[in-house]
């Protein structure tokens, strides 16, 4: 059997599972997603940042993330800033190089509310500051999981 790279992860499979769209192969709808809204957002230069480096397959999104909107996540994950603003500090799993950085703050950056994202390339860990009219924590966790990432939340006082 002729084995083919999907185009947005990289992993290899067999010819005949994947999903053919035009001259690009996908393992998955989830790759496929990926791809296109990279290339509907500007951010296709991720797969030269990217290089070689194989991704895991993105996690299907599913209406799970509402958990985050909870009184009682943000009492314990969520600091107030006195400008109104908030910040949460996230583990993501999956990073595995500068370009997985790279497209998951681009990612954030673009969400209405989010007014900071950084990510530390070493320890995974995530600070962002967003404003909680313009965003909600599922939608910022939905978003990290729409490109194939999961993010924790990261208690900074738990060490």
């Amino acid at each position: 059997m002729n084995k083919l790279k999907c185009t947005h992860c990289g992993l290899e499979y067999d010819e005949e599972l994947m999903i053919k769209d035009g001259e690009n192969f996908f393992c998955c709808k989830g790759c496929q997603g990926v791809y296109y809204l990279l290339k509907d957002e500007g951010l296709d230069s991720f797969y030269a940042k990217k290089g070689d480096v194989k991704l895991g397959r993105p996690k299907e999104v599913k209406d799970e993330f509402k958990k985050f909107d909870r009184d009682g996540f943000k009492k314990r994950y969520v600091k107030e800033l006195k400008n109104g603003t908030c910040e949460i500090n996230l583990i993501i799993e999956g990073i595995h190089c500068s370009a997985c950085v790279w497209l998951n703050e681009k990612v954030l950056h673009r969400l209405d509310g989010i007014l900071e994202a950084d990510i530390n390339f070493t320890t995974h860990k995530a600070r962002i500051i967003y404003d909680p009219n313009g965003v909600s924590l599922s939608k910022i966790f939905e978003t990290i999981a729409s490109i194939g990432y999961i993010a924790y939340p990261y208690d900074k006082k738990a060490g």
